[in-house]
């Protein structure tokens, strides 16, 4: 007897941002790929809805620091990495592009789900 029975797996809450989580400021600590020779650095990173804005800042022994950047995240790619399962790169349209690496699988996941999500919201207001 076969049977015709499908599983589906349901992601955990925060890993699908709903309208509402996905429109909050978001921020945490990710590493960036800095450069060939200093290699990864750990950044803050905060991402800004109401103003379409992706900043980094340095941090130094869990202190935060001073803003190291910002990116608009209107047409934006956000693109997991196949290296692994928590790096992930950022495109944006100014030609920028950030390597990011989460401290887990979830972690990315909510990153990438986060900036598109505000991605789409100022691709539709343009």
């Amino acid at each position: 007897m076969s049977s015709n029975v499908q599983t589906m797996v349901t992601p955990p809450p925060s890993a699908t941002p709903t309208s509402t989580t996905a429109m909050q400021t978001y921020e945490g600590q990710l590493n960036k790929f800095t450069n060939v020779v200093k290699g990864w650095q750990y950044r803050w990173f905060v991402l800004t809805p109401e103003t379409g804005n992706l900043d980094y800042y340095l941090m130094d022994e869990g202190v935060i620091g001073k803003r190291r950047g910002r990116q608009h995240i209107a047409g934006t790619v956000v693109i997991p990495s196949e290296e692994d399962s928590q790096t992930f790169h950022v495109n944006f349209a100014s030609s920028e592009s950030y390597k990011l690496r989460a401290a887990n699988v979830r972690d990315r996941q909510v990153w990438v789900d986060r900036i598109r999500a505000v991605a789409h919201r100022y691709e539709k207001t343009k």
